[in-house]
């Protein structure tokens, strides 16, 4: 390199403003990603879940009131009922199954299943209407009665 270019170099800003501009735009739209994301959740409370199972709903519990709505019974076994939860065991096959726990206070939890790699049982729990639990292997979907899906359908 020649003393000229070297004399060039050290003359130089650090930033031109052309990259400022791109660093600043780069800024503006990570953050609106951000917000988007993040801030217009539905964090309401929920107001109740239905458990979908294929494109049936087999059971459906009403936080407000504090009761079920809906049990299909040849798919759903309520295995306890007590003060503070409800746990049930939805059979979606000959020997597929899933444990669900619903908490009287408003969340719901798969906690068992037999599908390959359980990702429904290290889902979170839904305790606003922005989550959704689902189990693909079964076709299992866990859903707060508010949660908007585009037409209601998961592609399998």
């Amino acid at each position: 390199m020649s003393l000229k270019k070297v004399e060039q170099v050290k003359a130089d800003k650090g930033f031109k403003i052309w990259d400022l501009i791109i660093y600043g735009a780069i800024a503006v739209i990570v953050a609106v990603l951000f917000i988007t994301l993040f801030a217009v959740r539905d964090t309401s409370p929920l107001k109740g879940i239905r458990v979908v199972l294929g494109n049936e709903v087999v059971y459906e519990y009403d936080f407000e009131n504090g009761k079920q709505i809906s049990c299909n019974t040849q798919i759903v076994e309520i295995t306890e009922d007590n003060e503070e939860s409800v746990s049930l065991k939805i059979k979606s096959g000959e020997a597929d199954y899933n444990y669900i726990l619903i908490t009287k206070s408003g969340s719901a939890k798969v906690t068992d299943a037999n599908c390959d790699k359980r990702d429904c049982v290290y889902a979170p729990e839904i305790k606003d209407n922005s989550g959704v639990i689902y189990c693909s292997p079964h076709r299992l979907k866990i859903i707060p009665y508010d949660f908007d899906m585009d037409n209601g359908n998961i592609i399998m």
